[in-house]
Parts: C-alpha cells; structure tokens; sequence
C-alpha cells in the first residue's frame, strides 16, 4: 500500500465529469479570438468540457477589458460561477496569461467582480446572491503574467444551476511534495491519503483520484492526459531503490528529477 501510495503522487489530471446540457444549451461568444481564421480558440471552447480545449482571446496586449458572453434562449438560476483557470494544456498553462481579476454582469442589472488564484484546479466562485439571467457576460479585469505570450486564456467554464451545465466536484485539494519528468516534460507531484492526488506542469495544478489495485494504480483523470491521451491510466512500479520509474499504460515512463529543473 505504501509502495502504490508512493507511485500514484507521480502524475496526473482530475476526473470532471460534465451532466447532461438539458434543453437550453448556451451559445458563446466572445469580444475577440486568437487567430479566428483557424478556429482553434473559439468562445465554445470555454464550455465544452473538455480541457484541453481553450477560448484565447486575441486583442493586442494582454486582453484587459476583453469579454466572453455566455446566452441562453431561457433564463437560468444559479449562484456560482465554476472556472479552470487560463490554456487548458498543463504543459502551456504557465506560457500564457491567466485571470486575475474577472466581472461578472448578468442581464445588464447584476454585476460582481471576483479575484482568480492562479491555479488551474477548478476554482468555484460564490454569487452574493442567487440570480437569474439569459446573458451573463465575462470581462477580464487583471491578469497574471504568461511567460511565453501575451494571450489570456479561459479552459472552462460553467454556471452551476439546474438550466444549465453541471459539474462533479473533485473531493479536495492536495498539496506538492515533489518533482518527477517524462523525457519532454517536468511534472510537479502530490499524494493524498484520502484517494485523491494532483499533479502539475509548472504550477498549473490539478486534482485526480486514485484506486490501489494491488500490483497496481488505477488513475481518473478529468480530461485526457497530453502525454497517454487517454482519460485512464494505469501506473506500476518498474523500477525501485533509490531510481524508481513508473510504468504508464505499459508504454510511458516516469523518471525522477534529479536536475531539480
């Protein structure tokens, strides 16, 4: 147990699990879009449940004042806005900028402003109070600093309320202990005792749960793993001592970082 314990805080993505869009679909839309022409960073990309799927916007600077405007053909009632925070791949979340500051205006006559931490595990933002809207519009206040571009991201977000999308909560947060890579990728890792575990590219840290299957570890992601492309993974112990590297689906592998990188 101790062994499997170690070899899951190696890796890895949450689970979300996305309910059913009912009978009032929202349509996006969005003040700009990074290279429009080729359709990679559409507004649709911030609600389609998928994270590695992103809406970028594309204005000249770092989008402060730019919008994505989510409509609905009937109002819905909800009280928390849910958010995964700047580009949805965990290898380039940390290149562009994230949200620091966000307002939200809800049908011209609500209008709330949150601050972002700057993470990529889902971020739960509480109304004052329980609204119902057709047109909710969100506005980019701050941002916090990309290293490689000057694009401000959005890899998902949702109301969380009857009429519209729903969410599965991850169990609770964990906490980094230690480094791993692949031979591309630096992978910050993290253990939790309960079941649940996080990993990260850089600081772009996010949930996943874990199951010990004896000679190995069964992993839930949320959304497929760049790497495995897959939403499953199973991880074994290869080697041990004082190297240890961690099998992944039978075919990746997890080595420690000495280089501290």
């Amino acid at each position: 147990m101790i062994r499997s314990f170690f070899i899951i805080s190696i890796i890895v993505l949450l689970q979300i699990t996305l309910f059913s869009q009912g009978l009032n679909p929202p349509a996006l839309s969005s003040s700009s879009i990074l290279e429009p022409n080729k359709k990679k960073f559409l507004p649709g990309f911030a609600m389609d449940g998928k994270l590695e799927t992103s809406w970028v916007e594309g204005v000249k600077g770092d989008g402060i004042g730019e919008t994505l405007t989510i409509n609905y053909k009937s109002p819905v009632l909800f009280q928390v806005l849910a958010i995964y925070n700047g580009f949805g791949d965990p290898r380039l979340w940390h290149a562009s900028n994230r949200i620091k500051k966000i307002k939200l205006t809800a049908d011209e006559n609500y209008e709330e402003t949150f601050n972002l931490k700057d993470s990529l595990s889902l971020q739960k933002l509480e109304l004052k109070k329980e609204i119902s809207a057709k047109e909710i519009k969100l506005t980019i206040l701050d941002i916090y600093k990309g290293t490689g571009s000057e694009d401000t991201a959005i890899a998902e977000v949702n109301l969380i309320s009857d009429g519209a999308h729903s969410i599965l909560i991850p169990p609770k947060n964990t906490w980094a202990i230690g480094k791993w890579k692949t031979e591309s990728n630096v992978a910050r890792i993290t253990v939790h005792s309960d079941g649940t575990c996080e990993m990260g590219y850089e600081t772009a840290k996010m949930l996943c749960t874990w199951t010990d299957k004896g000679s190995y570890v069964q992993v839930s992601l949320e959304a497929e793993l760049p790497i495995t492309k897959t939403d499953k993974l199973q991880l074994r112990l290869k080697q041990g001592g004082t190297n240890p590297i961690v099998e992944v689906n039978g075919k990746h592998l997890f080595i420690a970082n000495k280089d501290e990188v």
